[in-house]
């Protein structure tokens, strides 16, 4: 299987998922068969151009939003809702690490 089509199914799965679409509605939006969308996302059919803007547009993405395989986003994202629970279940330590990320950008 090759590596970008793969990781390309997996960019579309995820935007899809951001958009609480499941795969027979943006099949619908994007006048394709949910056949088509699943084997998209498990890149068992490569996209024609004209698919891939379809799917940007349904999606409300530019094309190369469905490109950007940086799992590095995704980990950060995980990174801050962990954050965002912790400082939730103690707000006295805001302050605390604010300082904190201050110091460590100070070059």
């Amino acid at each position: 299987m090759n590596d970008r089509l793969y990781k390309f199914g997996k960019r579309i799965a995820e935007l899809r998922t951001k958009r609480k679409l499941t795969q027979e509605q943006l099949a619908e939006l994007i006048d394709y068969s949910t056949n088509h969308i699943s084997k998209l996302e498990l890149a068992r059919t490569n996209p024609s151009f004209s698919i891939i803007v379809k799917i940007a547009d349904a999606l409300k993405v530019n094309m190369k939003d469905l490109f950007d395989f940086n799992e590095d986003n995704s980990n950060n994202e995980k990174l801050i809702q962990k954050i965002n629970l912790m400082l939730k279940d103690n707000p006295n330590r805001i302050k605390d690490i604010y300082n904190i990320t201050i110091a460590l950008t100070k070059k």
